[in-house]
């Protein structure tokens, strides 16, 4: 017994210790993309995984990969892009830009698009997601939520009280949506925040992974974070967050 109470301390620690690792998620998988700039965002079409980059257009592309994270193919798209989004709804690809355009890919392979909205009152970071619908548009700033009409460009909500950085590069524009849930992050503690589809908060989490804030997206049931190439190879981490 004396033996077992000198040790006691030093067990408390290590399972301290446990408990703290046990907190951090790790990714299910995760895949190299050298995307000529940043490391921006990812979509899914159901059958294959689309990033986009950022940061300069002439050098804008969305790479597409295999779902286990093997490279198709890169195609040119002359935007300074920080949302890549897909509508299944529709079939089409959408993107958001620096200084707040909003577009839709016409055709992938031969670069096409046509601008849809100007959302000139949002942040010109803004990194939006579509509802799980393909009908709405969420906008985060810092806390704020603003859905917008898909189909008329319309603001029809906001809420606010949600857990961001007060800067974009930490994530502070940035926002992902499922049909249930709503995902913030603070790139910089590496930790996502779960609320309901209402902005009602569930939970943290730990990433062990991933440390841009641009990125976080949601595709192919998975959650979605980079760590940025930074004009170099960079890494892709997919989470399941239950």
């Amino acid at each position: 017994m004396k033996t077992l109470n000198c040790f006691m301390p030093i067990c408390l620690i290590l399972i301290f210790a446990g408990i703290l690792h046990a907190q951090t998620l790790s990714p299910k998988t995760a895949f190299k993309d050298d995307p000529q700039s940043h490391n921006m965002h990812l979509a899914s079409d159901g059958k294959f995984l689309y990033t986009c980059n950022g940061g300069k257009a002439e050098l804008g592309q969305i790479t597409k990969f295999r779902l286990d994270g093997t490279k198709i193919a890169s195609y040119k798209i002359k935007l300074d892009m920080r949302s890549l989004m897909y509508n299944k709804s529709d079939g089409n690809f959408y993107v958001n830009t620096y200084n707040h355009k909003f577009y839709k890919i016409n055709d992938l392979k031969l670069g096409s698009y046509s601008e849809i909205y100007d959302f000139a009152d949002r942040n010109e970071q803004s990194v939006p997601a579509l509802s799980a619908n393909g009908k709405e548009i969420y906008f985060m700033e810092s806390g704020d939520v603003f859905i917008y009409s898909l189909k008329k460009g319309r603001l029809i909500s906001t809420f606010s009280g949600l857990r961001t950085p007060g800067n974009a590069a930490d994530g502070g524009t940035t926002i992902a949506v499922n049909k249930k849930h709503i995902y913030t992050w603070n790139a910089g503690e590496q930790t996502v925040n779960v609320y309901d589809i209402n902005g009602k908060f569930q939970k943290s989490v730990k990433l062990s992974q991933g440390n841009y804030g641009f990125s976080l997206s949601f595709a192919n049931g998975m959650l979605w974070v980079s760590a940025d190439g930074n004009y170099d190879e960079g890494t892709w981490y997919g989470y399941v967050i239950k």
